[in-house]
């Protein structure tokens, strides 16, 4: 679980190169660690030191600040004191420079925003980048996946997607593991990132003793989720579902993805179903003859803990069972064009109300990790209104909430960890 105490500060924005250890350099600004060592940055925007016990609070100045807070959502000429790792008061430049007493970095013409929670992917996969097809459909894209080695943990390219994930100004991440928990929220812990490592629940056994395997980490928590609603037997997503509960912590499932799993579950013809039993897969597996959302409702599944994946095979009905039942959808638009498996009413969506996330999925269905270019791509193929906020809250305030920390994490307001990213000019320009 979250330990209060223990998260370490940084500012996420874009890679440059590091000249001392403790220092991931960005051209924007520098992630830094509140044990680092002194060190001096310099580049395009900014050139400045840091003791090695950072004792002064610390003001940055930005020409605007996205705090995602609803009283100021956007601030001109923006100020921001930290100390110690914590947001301490933000404001305008003009109101918090005269009282002032410490180290001030003026970051330059950039728009700060909280730093940014990808809420879904599998870091499992990183070693699958570009190796499975693109648009040939869901059976074609599993058929491929199966060929691959995908519990082979490759350690040079799971840094890699680490390292792309600070570079993009990700401070927290909502992973996947299927096989390898406790490895993932350990290399995740050793990043410096955030997290909440789902262990994924798949077939027919629910654990004598628990889903979650033991293990405290300072910078993020392990929960459970199930895989789907057919590859999880339902007395395990249920068992599985309750034990989140219990432990006040999230739960997460993919939902209504793809074709292949409404016809599944409605009892009709499916080439996937047919995949899966030729492998000795769901044999004994019998259809609810209900859409996915309406049996996810029925288990109990839905609630205002629950993190549903991809919901792109839904009804207007489904849309407000989701919405009802307060659970957060988490969008993958890049991934679902990747594999081909449609597009989410991204538009239905939004106006119904339901908290909405981002998320890459895995390096198997997407092109990077970089949660600004799904934001592009949502944006520019939005058919209607979607604002600078609403997009924002999306990667920012609502996965901070779905993933359990919303306490720290999410908005720039005193209390907060001084975690921020910087607006790329791939977003800018589409307001």
């Amino acid at each position: 679980m979250w330990k209060r105490s223990s998260f370490r500060a940084m500012v996420v924005a874009s890679p440059l190169s590091a000249p001392e250890k403790g220092w991931t350099v960005t051209r924007k600004t520098a992630i830094y660690h509140s044990q680092s060592v002194r060190g001096h940055v310099t580049s395009k925007y900014v050139s400045y030191e840091r003791s090695r016990e950072q004792r002064m609070p610390e003001l940055f100045r930005a020409a605007k600040a996205a705090t995602m807070t609803p009283d100021a959502p956007v601030i001109e000429d923006a100020a921001i004191i930290a100390h110690q790792g914590i947001i301490r008061e933000v404001g305008t430049y003009r109101d918090l420079a005269p009282s002032f007493s410490g180290t001030i970095t003026d970051l330059g013409d950039i728009t700060l925003t909280p730093g940014l929670i990808n809420a879904h992917s599998h870091l499992e996969l990183a070693h699958l980048r570009g190796k499975c097809p693109q648009g040939a459909g869901f059976v074609t894209w599993v058929e491929n996946l199966l060929q691959q080695p995908i519990f082979d943990l490759d350690e040079d390219e799971l840094d890699k997607a680490v390292d792309e994930l600070k570079r993009s100004g990700t401070v927290m991440v909502g992973d996947i593991a299927t096989r390898f928990a406790k490895q993932m929220a350990g290399v995740l812990e050793a990043s410096g990132l955030f997290f909440a490592v789902f262990v994924e629940a798949i077939g027919e056994t629910i654990p004598k003793k628990t889903f979650i395997p033991k293990g405290e980490y300072e910078n993020g928590l392990l929960s459970v989720a199930g895989h789907s609603l057919y590859t999880t037997h339902r007395d395990v997503l249920r068992a599985a579902k309750a034990e989140a509960t219990q432990r006040s912590i999230p739960f997460s499932i993919h939902l209504a993805e793809h074709d292949e799993e409404v016809a599944i579950m409605a009892d009709r013809e499916s080439e996937f179903l047919d995949l899966l039993q030729a492998r000795g897969r769901l044999l004994d597996f019998v259809a609810p003859q209900k859409r996915p959302v309406e049996q996810a409702a029925e288990l109990g599944l839905l609630d205002e803990t629950t993190l549903a994946v991809h919901c792109v095979k839904v009804t207007d009905e489904d849309i407000q069972t989701v919405r009802d039942s307060g659970a957060t959808v988490c969008l993958c638009p890049r991934s679902n064009e990747y594999i081909g498996v449609g597009r989410a009413p991204w538009e239905k969506w939004l106006a119904s109300g339901t908290p909405l996330c981002l998320g890459t999925d895995s390096l198997a269905s997407n092109y990077d990790l970089d949660l600004w270019n799904e934001a592009v791509y949502l944006k520019k193929n939005f058919d209607g209104e979607l604002s600078f906020e609403q997009l924002l809250a999306m990667v920012t305030r609502n996965p901070a909430n779905i993933l359990g920390a919303g306490q720290y994490l999410g908005t720039l307001e005193p209390g907060k960890r001084a975690v921020f990213a910087t607006v790329p000019d791939t977003i800018s320009q589409l307001f």
